[in-house]
């Protein structure tokens, strides 16, 4: 590092002070990459000390104190033991009886009083063959009218010749283990192939592909009702993308649109950018509010209203007190109290079961919340004036001022969520493809992914099994007319009888 020339003391200060935030400036950089090797990745902020206390009405309830009963032996006094995952095994799991007698030559002349009874849990391959049989009937004294065949099964594929060598069940494992176990279909190639079936990865791809072809009219209708509703959560994560031909890949995003309230749904668009024509294609129209992150590619959508997310905000402070700035607390903790507002009315709805009554315990915790981020911002501000630019702190106090705006626009609804964490939890379920999949091998790859997570991830939402949803609809989809679509959907959807 070659020093610049000085000849004055301020030129010398000027020097010192570049040095110092340069110095700063790695020092910061180093403990992010640190963290991101050997620490904790969880942003949960616990203080030292907090001196908050509860809010009026918030209060949690006492906690219930089990005090074990000791049992009695002869010795001395034994705790209780702990139940441990094993302890019981859930009487709805079939059994199978095996009987386990003592040798012939032991028991003879005794009489059997009965058994020593214990159970342990056991696993088999879930594969089998439906053997189809079709009716075929002819008229011995006319022969002349042919054979009466019953009709073939068909399938969703190719509804007409039945030929398919795989049912629906099956193929909706394979789907299913794609996208929401993360399994990529060369590894599930070779599971089947441990269990006894030999099938080709590009097999597996077919039944995936043409599954998310299938799914398309019903996922362009689940868009539909998605956009109709007043808040949407919008976030993208990234993947890669395979480029053809070179052996390379690049950049692609995921972008996903969540329900704000109403039926949960979810749909996730597949772009190879992050440009704001992407965000102006998916949300140019949309007219509610977004809750969302600062990210500049929202800024030309004019028909919207906008909510920032905490979880962003907070984010700059977590960085700045794991950095070692101090500073930083403060705003932490008042952040950390609207939190806890908003779990409050949160845990109180869950006793109504209702969305209504979510929204009323809101209302009312939210008359604190504004003090609160008044409280905030007024600390950003004071903060703002006595730090240097570059320093972490003022980098938080900054992004929270930009915004302040937006991040205050819960304050008003109480219909909105404090946070955008609805759609990037379901980012995580990409991280995991991503980990597993490494990359989509076309565009078109990436929007059969963007399809078929978009059930999946609204499917837990509803609280369904993916592929139980899938295993059910994909032949009714076969023959359903774009009127019975609805039906059919997460939030709607009747198994079939």
């Amino acid at each position: 590092m070659v020093l610049p020339a000085v000849t004055t003391l301020d030129e010398a200060k000027s020097v010192i002070w570049d040095l110092a935030e340069e110095n700063e400036k790695l020092g910061n950089e180093l403990a992010w990459f640190k963290r991101q090797i050997f620490g904790a990745k969880s942003e949960r902020f616990l203080p030292d000390s907090d001196e908050t206390q509860p809010l009026p009405g918030f209060e949690p309830p006492p906690a219930e104190e089990s005090v074990p009963v000791p049992q009695k032996v002869a010795e001395h006094e034994r705790k209780p033991r702990q139940e441990n995952a094993l302890s019981e095994i859930p009487a709805g799991l079939p059994r199978e009886e095996r009987i386990i007698d003592v040798p012939e030559a032991e028991h003879e002349g005794l009489t059997l009083i009965g058994y020593a009874e214990s159970e342990r849990i056991a696993y088999r391959t879930g594969l089998y063959v439906i053997h189809f049989k079709r009716a075929k009937y002819a008229d011995p004294d006319r022969p002349e009218n042919g054979v009466t065949t019953a009709p073939a099964p068909g399938d969703f594929f190719d509804t007409d010749s039945g030929r398919t060598r795989y049912d629906a069940s099956f193929v909706a494992k394979v789907v299913a283990d794609k996208i929401e176990n993360s399994i990529p279909l060369e590894r599930q190639a070779k599971m089947f192939a441990n269990e006894g079936l030999p099938v080709a990865p590009s097999t597996l791809e077919y039944l995936y592909r043409n599954s998310a072809a299938l799914l398309e009219p019903l996922y362009r209708r689940m868009i539909e009702l998605i956009m109709e509703c007043e808040i949407l959560h919008v976030d993208a994560t990234f993947i890669k993308l395979l480029v053809k031909g070179s052996g390379k890949s690049k950049q692609a995003y995921l972008w996903c649109r969540v329900t704000g309230c109403g039926p949960p749904l979810a749909a996730f668009h597949f772009a190879p950018s992050r440009s704001r024509e992407v965000a102006e294609l998916l949300l140019g129209d949309y007219s509610g509010t977004v809750i969302r992150d600062s990210y500049t590619g929202y800024e030309t959508l004019e028909n919207c209203d906008v909510a920032c997310c905490w979880a962003h905000a907070r984010r700059y402070f977590v960085t700045a007190f794991d950095n070692g700035f101090g500073k930083a607390e403060e705003p932490l903790k008042l952040i950390r109290a609207l939190y806890r507002i908003e779990r409050e009315a949160k845990r109180k709805a869950e006793a109504k079961g209702t969305e209504t009554a979510l929204f009323q315990f809101r209302k009312e915790g939210r008359r604190e919340s504004r003090k609160l981020a008044g409280q905030f911002f007024a600390c950003c501000r004071t903060l703002s004036g006595e730090e240097r630019p570059s320093s972490p702190v003022a980098r938080a106090v900054n992004y929270a001022l930009n915004i302040e705006a937006e991040l205050t626009r819960f304050l008003d609804d109480p219909k909105l969520n404090i946070d955008n964490n609805p759609a990037e939890r379901l980012n995580r379920g990409i991280a995991l493809i991503r980990k597993n999949s490494l990359f989509a091998g076309s565009e078109k790859g990436g929007r059969n992914l963007a399809i078929l997570y978009s059930f999946a991830a609204s499917c837990k939402a509803n609280g369904l099994a993916f592929g139980n949803w899938l295993k059910d609809v994909l032949p009714r989809l076969a023959s359903a007319t774009p009127t019975e679509f609805d039906n059919l959907l997460p939030h709607r959807w009747k198994p079939t009888e």
